[in-house]
């Protein structure tokens, strides 16, 4: 930075440009300029950026201000904008999408009913001081990526970040359609005096009620982001250590000044000793070298403030037992604990929005309820602490904006989840996706084709004898009889499948069928009748199985021995090999015609096909394309599979990668040669020999298998095979492995 945006006093801005201001913003959105993605992607990209490069300047500032350290100050006002922004950018072009329409009866779908996402117009948005950074950027992030323009009033209370954050917009945005406006009481109302497309303020509520009765005036939609007398109740079950710990730190945070955070903790007496011994305890370990000296500890933000809180700590007829340090000059506060007695003391009646810490002892859990309920109904978050079933019925039997279970108001420190208040503690959300939709107009469009014409005739008058007709249409039949009980017909449970309408029924049956045919599926792949695993691979072997099937090559040919001794074969290479296997395989006759009947047969089951070769390259690659278009093969490749003998470790890996049971049932190895069947054996697999020459070696053989001559034999046995199971028997240091 070329300048400190710090070193200025802070300019308030002359109240009769004010309405100028506001017209512009006013005409730059019906500009239409802040519409486009890429518009609104170019905007947020340069404020992230105008963050970062002002870091220094922001943490400057709120150390001015308030008092806030480096790490607390990134953690809560930079780190959370710039991951705000990132989170917009990443996630803006799905949230601008027409949405289908739910609920939509059939007959209204062919008016492809859909909602729209347009921005609201021009946004006020009205900051303030404990969060500065955070709750004035947060909203207009919201607001850009909603494709609004808007003003951006900063707090005066903190008039360091205030400047830095003019600066930043002044610098990074475009100033016809984003702006600031510097100043106090006057200013704000000169404001609040224009016309605005929707007002998002953030602070007390009695401002709060100022700002909504001023925007009545002219219908502006608002959001209220306000505070209230939070509470945090301690059940007897409840983990003591972390409550305590917990909740100080909700209190410790910016010197308490955290509309979110914990008013007054009411706890169950039967713990009340240990937890205040856990709350002294806690303090020495947060602040080991004492709390004022400490750069983690945040000052309160003003005289005028620091002066209010030491009034209600004088006016309290509660006990002091922890804190009580103060010193006006700094604008210092020690968390303070205070033994209160009653639920009308002031620090538990008014929000402090400081880092007193009030404790209301209580005889239970209901009695606990029924203060909270009668302090603020409608809080801006509540802590309950305790087990499932206590914390249940605290929701169950309370409101508020947000709640923290067994925590210290957590829940609004997640960026991407809603944040808002109930009742009197605010109203409306953002955050997140929530900012988009905080400004943004959900609008409901349907196109209507001229072909419906007669579908709509009943529209039309006169209406004579057409009431029949439309009730017909559009008459919805209520499932309950007079007295509000449900109406049960067997019938309509049965075919609806229990979901009680047309539309549920179909999605039942739908997702009945999909479950019917995935157990089928499973099943056919898993086990048969008698409980015998069914055939799931085969693994055949390139050289004297596929290429014999093909076209009778003998395996000893020159061709398929100057294949194999290729590593990598050049694209020349390839060619040639392959047009002299073509040649020869014309020269001899066509693929046996069993050929596509027993590879269809095998897709037609689910079984995996592994292809055995030392070089499964381009030649062999283009001879199955050539002979068997548009068959799928799952090729395992096992390099050197057969050098010099069987090797059975290469049927096992490539059982294992299927992730096949071992055993006969699961695993074939097709081959040519008894030493195809002495691997595929010892590897855990039946065998099946495809041979002309060695049958009679078979009997003279220790392992026995299955030897065909012909593919379409192969067929047939694989059917069998699928009908009653495939087996694996071994004697005595002897073995069958069979196909039946």
């Amino acid at each position: 930075m070329t300048q400190d945006p710090i070193a200025s006093e802070l300019k308030y801005t002359p109240i009769d440009t004010i309405p100028e201001i506001a017209a512009g913003v006013r005409n730059a959105f019906n500009s239409h300029k802040t519409k486009s993605i890429d518009y609104r992607l170019l905007q947020l990209r340069k404020l992230y950026w105008g963050v970062k490069d002002n870091e220094a300047a922001l943490i400057k500032a709120c150390k001015q201000d308030l008092g806030k350290g480096e790490f607390e100050t990134y953690l809560a006002e930079i780190d959370w904008c710039t991951n705000d922004i990132v989170f917009a950018t990443q996630n803006l072009q799905s949230w601008m999408k027409d949405e289908s329409a739910q609920d939509i009866p059939l007959a209204n779908k062919l008016l492809s009913p859909r909602i729209r996402k347009d921005p609201l117009g021009a946004i006020l948005i009205i900051g303030t001081y404990n969060f500065p950074v955070n709750l004035s950027f947060t909203p207009l992030v919201g607001a850009i990526a909603a494709g609004c323009t808007a003003i951006l009033k900063p707090s005066e209370s903190a008039p360091a970040v205030a400047k830095v954050m003019q600066h930043i917009i002044e610098t990074s945005l475009d100033v016809s359609c984003f702006g600031v406006v510097q100043g106090a009481v006057p200013e704000t109302s000169a404001l609040l005096e224009e016309k605005w497309d929707k007002i998002f303020y953030t602070g007390s509520a009695n401002v709060g009620k100022i700002i909504a009765k001023k925007a009545a005036e002219t219908l502006t939609p608002v959001t209220l982001e306000l505070g209230g007398r939070n509470p945090a109740i301690v059940t007897k079950n409840a983990n003591v250590q972390l409550a305590a710990k917990r909740l100080l730190w909700g209190k410790i945070m910016n010197a308490g000044q955290v509309c979110i955070s914990q008013n007054y903790i009411m706890v169950d007496k039967e713990i009340l000793a240990p937890f205040i011994v856990e709350l002294k305890v806690t303090m020495k370990t947060f602040f080991p070298n004492g709390i004022k000296d400490s750069d983690d500890y945040a000052r309160i933000i003003n005289g005028k403030q620091w002066l209010r809180l030491k009034s209600m700590l004088d006016s309290t007829k509660g006990q002091i037992i922890m804190g009580g340090d103060m010193d006006e000059s700094q604008r210092y506060m020690e968390p303070t604990v205070v033994l209160v007695d009653s639920p009308n003391d002031p620090l538990v009646a008014e929000e402090s929005f400081g880092p007193l810490i009030p404790i209301l002892p209580v005889e239970d859990l209901d009695t606990a309820i029924r203060i909270a309920n009668e302090v603020h109904r409608t809080p801006l978050g509540l802590y309950p602490f305790g087990n499932k079933r206590e914390t249940d019925q605290i929701m169950r039997e309370t409101q508020s904006g947000g709640v923290s279970v067994n925590d210290a108001l957590f829940h609004g420190t997640i960026p991407t989840l809603p944040f808002g208040g109930v009742g009197d503690s605010g109203q409306g959300a953002y955050r997140g996706r929530s900012s988009f939709d905080c400004f943004t107009h959900r609008r409901s469009v349907t196109t209507t084709p001229g072909w419906m014409e007669g579908l709509l005739d009943v529209r039309y008058p006169p209406y004579e004898g057409k009431l029949a007709k439309f009730k017909k249409m559009s008459e919805l039949k209520p499932n309950f009889d007079r007295d509000g009980k449900v109406k049960f017909s067997v019938i309509s449970y049965i075919l609806s499948l229990g979901a009680g309408n047309t539309t549920g029924g179909l999605v039942r049956y739908a997702m009945v069928l999909l479950a019917a045919f995935g157990i089928k599926q499973y099943m056919d792949g898993r086990l048969n009748e008698e409980g015998a695993p069914l055939l799931r691979g085969i693994v055949f072997d390139v050289d004297g199985t596929l290429c014999m099937a093909l076209n009778r090559i003998p395996k000893s040919t020159d061709i398929l021995d100057h294949i194999h001794s290729l590593p990598q074969p050049t694209q020349d290479e390839a060619q040639t090999a392959i047009r002299a296997i073509e040649r020869a395989a014309m020269a001899e006759q066509e693929p046996q015609p069993g050929l596509n009947e027993l590879i269809t047969y095998l897709e037609s089951r689910n079984v995996r096909m592994g292809l055995c070769t030392r070089n499964f390259d381009a030649p062999v690659t283009h001879l199955l394309q050539t002979f068997l278009p548009g068959k799928t093969f799952f090729p395992i490749i096992t390099r050197d599979f057969r050098p010099p003998k069987p090797d059975p470790a290469g049927i096992l890996q490539i059982a294992q990668a299927w992730n096949l049971e071992d055993g006969a049932g699961s695993l074939i190895m097709v081959g040519d040669s008894i030493d195809d069947m002495t691997a595929g054996y010892r590897a855990g697999a039946a065998t099946v020999l495809l041979s002309c020459e060695e049958n009679e070696e078979l009997e003279k053989h220790e392992y026995t298998g299955l030897a065909v001559r012909r593919l379409d034999d192969l067929v047939g046995i694989l059917e069998k095979g699928f009908e009653e199971g495939i087996e694996r028997r071994k004697g005595d240091g002897q073995g069958e492995a069979r196909t039946h």
